[in-house]
């Protein structure tokens, strides 16, 4: 069962870079199923009704969510679309599902997503109690977990604790793609962040000029989009059986840019 994960697909200039180079690393790598974490691929964050569907048709099986799973008007309606995983760990009565099984070639995976708590203002459940529950409710040929959380100590935590009771565990949220992947001692495959795609010199995504300000002024803002420069396509291929991990980073150069 190979997974391929996108990471954080950030608005425009994200779906922009999903456009040029998803095909080619889906034929690639060819994938048995598809997840994109998509909290925040609509402009202004959050998923549409629109481009749900959209990449339904273009070969995506499931998406995952994050903090910003509920910052559209519309989003009790989008969280509760078949193939949308928000957070499980959101209190009872939240709209949407924390998780969702898919059947393939006779096996079954089961797609997970979690908060994390250090370093993150929503008021949720413990991560690792929850997913100790859930694990008692589902039966499945194969787990996969999206941790979307800040604080990798945090991620390498739940990582232990989960190996050998899952096949793999992603990061993503910080938007930082890191070089550690592995396989843990009981086989669970793992990624402190898979990282983000859209501008490659934007701040995490956000415009440049607008971040510097806010750190030099100490002055909140919301967060705009860099929409300006080269763009990268970041993921991981999961081989849940061959017990793989590959790490995708495709990086568009920019003028001048030397490579040696």
């Amino acid at each position: 069962m190979r997974v391929l994960f996108i990471g954080d697909i950030y608005m425009e200039r994200g779906r922009e870079a999903f456009d040029r180079y998803f095909a080619v690393v889906k034929q690639r790598t060819k994938p048995h199923i598809v997840i994109v974490n998509g909290e925040n691929i609509a402009n202004n964050n959050g998923l549409t009704e629109a481009i749900y569907k959209d990449y339904l048709t273009r070969g995506v099986h499931v998406f995952t969510m994050g903090n910003h799973a509920f910052s559209r008007k519309d989003a009790n309606e989008v969280l509760n679309m078949d193939y949308v995983v928000r957070p499980a760990n959101y209190g009872e009565g939240t709209p949407g599902k924390g998780y969702v099984t898919l059947q393939f070639n006779q096996k079954t995976v089961t797609i997970i997503n979690l908060l994390g708590r250090v370093f993150m203002r929503d008021p949720i459940d413990n991560p690792f109690t929850v997913m100790d529950r859930i694990l008692t409710e589902i039966k499945s040929d194969y787990v996969v977990l999206d941790f979307h959380a800040e604080a990798t100590s945090e991620k390498y935590a739940l990582a232990h604790y989960l190996d050998g009771r899952i096949d793999a565990m992603v990061g993503t949220h910080t938007h930082v793609q890191t070089a550690d992947e592995i396989c843990f001692p009981k086989g669970m495959l793992y990624i402190s962040d898979v990282g983000m795609s859209g501008v490659r010199f934007g701040i995490i995504g956000g415009e440049v000029k607008q971040g510097i300000r806010k750190f030099v002024t100490g002055v909140p803002e919301r967060v705009f989009p860099e929409n300006n420069g080269p763009l990268q396509f970041s993921a991981v291929l999961l081989d849940l059986e061959q017990k793989k991990i590959e790490r995708i980073a495709i990086q568009e150069q920019y003028e001048g840019e030397l490579h040696g």
